[in-house]
């Protein structure tokens, strides 16, 4: 079974709406991306990009304003029910961080528990 029809079978079970719970869990999942970015001066955290069908291919001059917050707003509304959603981050250094730090990878490894954290809040 694939992650689409497990999360329609939570939705029917606890008489959820399924296109709410497609969206708050990748931006569940995007959040604890942003947060576990080290701030350096604020623009490796402001530079995630929220893009639909493609990764975003550039790099933006978007500081962190959220202080260690969520994932900007603007980029947050860019996440669409049912829909294929990228994150991306094209700083030249951002791949050094991400193996240094692993902030896709702690998100990766905690993807179950963050998950049943979010269908838990709905």
């Amino acid at each position: 079974m694939g992650f689409g029809s497990d999360l329609r079978k939570i939705a029917q079970r606890r008489n959820l709406d399924l296109r709410m719970i497609s969206r708050t869990v990748p931006l569940r999942i995007f959040n604890a991306v942003v947060r576990d970015t080290r701030v350096d001066t604020g623009r490796l955290r402001g530079n995630w990009q929220v893009t639909g069908s493609t990764p975003a291919l550039t790099a933006i001059p978007r500081l962190d304003k959220n202080e260690g917050g969520p994932l900007a707003a603007d980029e947050a509304l860019k996440v669409k029910a049912f829909s294929v959603t990228h994150l991306t981050n094209n700083l030249p250094y951002a791949q050094v961080y991400e193996e240094k730090d692993a902030m896709i990878g702690r998100a990766i490894a905690d993807f179950k528990r963050l998950v049943r954290e979010e269908v838990k809040k709905l």
